[in-house]
């Protein structure tokens, strides 16, 4: 798909309008909205697509926060102020039809965004996510570090049953539906959608019963968690593919959890994040944005933890802002890497060791360049 220029009409718009008043830790949130230039072929995107920016007395903690929201909804860094009818021709708007989001908490102790998009390829789909920042710092609230791994398992536990109870309950409801319907003599139309998705929350709910039998894994737990004024929400995806979307009347399943009542499952990470309870702090790196440089060069990264001990990526050269795609592997202490470019061929290799909020290493390529990254801290 042809990637589409776009420029970016700022509309100012509060945080305190869009969280309901809280404004605290000084951080405003402006929204950008970006549009389709005139004359561009469609087919997306189709509408206005709203972006935070964030602005704060200390500008490096904004753009922080910027930088992690831009390269995880456009794949390129967040301007450096928000100004009317922007120039942004480097975003990844590919298949994007539309995005709102809202602020959700803004106080001293957390920023939450959420963002409800459509985006369209052989179908249209809409999505939601939340991202959570420290406002002290900048950093990325990562479930990982938040919860233990035996609370994540304890949570995974809960969300597998509930996840059955309402597929039992749907099943029966709409078993009744089908006795109702064949005793009201109801068209063949009616009857075969009724058994169709009888026959679909009995698969939903089979695959669930055996899953249950398996040990737990808390692979999925990092889905969709949204640390909010009140509660704290962990949504886990609906059973149904794209094409059986329709069937599944069950759909996402979402768990509002207090935050006291998640004391047990916390890190003590955790509980200084979501309980304000003692100065605990975090020296993970994935999943933040690293600053550091290459050589002489300034660089922007993030990186992600997959699966086992796989890893991925990309960076940015703050001189040039095209992302560098990076794909490798976790072994003890050290990470290796792969610097791939557009078609995925390996272009040079990124080899660092793991130091306390920090990776430090070098960048091999037709030469060989020190390399050191760190992430928002504290200290900063």
């Amino acid at each position: 798909m042809k990637r589409l220029p776009v420029r970016l009409a700022l509309l100012p718009l509060l945080a305190t309008l869009l969280a309901g008043g809280a404004r605290a830790a000084d951080l405003t949130v402006t929204s950008l909205t970006v549009l389709p230039q005139p004359n561009v072929e469609p087919p997306y995107p189709q509408e206005a697509i709203q972006m935070p920016f964030i602005t704060h007395g200390n500008p490096k903690l904004a753009a922080r926060i910027n930088d992690r929201l831009f390269i995880s909804r456009f794949k390129t860094l967040a301007p450096a102020k928000a100004e009317p009818q922007l120039s942004a021709p480097e975003f990844d708007l590919a298949g994007l039809a539309s995005q709102t989001f809202a602020v959700t908490r803004n106080d001293a102790r957390l920023l939450t965004i959420h963002f409800h998009a459509e985006s369209c390829g052989a179908y249209c789909e809409t999505s939601s996510v939340a991202y959570s920042f420290d406002p002290q710092t900048g950093r990325l609230l990562n479930p990982r570090e938040l919860f233990t791994p035996a609370g994540a398992l304890a949570l995974t536990q809960r969300m597998r049953k509930e996840k059955q109870r309402r597929y039992r309950a749907q099943l029966s409801q709409t078993e009744k539906a089908l006795k109702s319907a064949r005793k009201k003599k109801a068209a063949d139309e009616k009857l075969a959608d009724l058994e169709e998705r009888i026959s679909f929350n009995r698969a939903c709910l089979d695959q669930l019963d055996q899953d249950a039998e398996e040990p737990l894994s808390a692979s999925s737990f990092n889905d969709r968690w949204e640390f909010k004024s009140g509660t704290a929400v962990w949504t886990d995806e609906r059973c149904s593919n794209h094409a059986m979307r329709a069937l599944d009347d069950v759909g996402n399943v979402s768990l509002s959890l207090s935050y006291p009542s998640l004391r047990p499952y916390l890190t003590a990470y955790g509980k200084r994040m979501l309980l304000g309870e003692g100065q605990a702090s975090s020296n993970d790196v994935f999943g933040q944005v690293l600053h550091g440089l290459i050589g002489e060069s300034p660089v922007v990264m993030v990186l992600e933890k997959e699966d086992g001990d796989s890893v991925s990526g990309m960076y940015f050269d703050k001189n040039h802002r095209k992302p560098l795609l990076l794909s490798g592997e976790v072994t003890g202490a050290k990470l290796e890497m792969q610097e791939l470019d557009a078609d995925g061929n390996p272009t040079a290799n990124v080899r660092l060791e793991f130091g306390d909020n920090r990776l430090h290493g070098h960048w091999v390529g037709n030469t060989t360049l020190p390399m050191k990254l760190s992430a928002p801290s504290q200290a900063d």
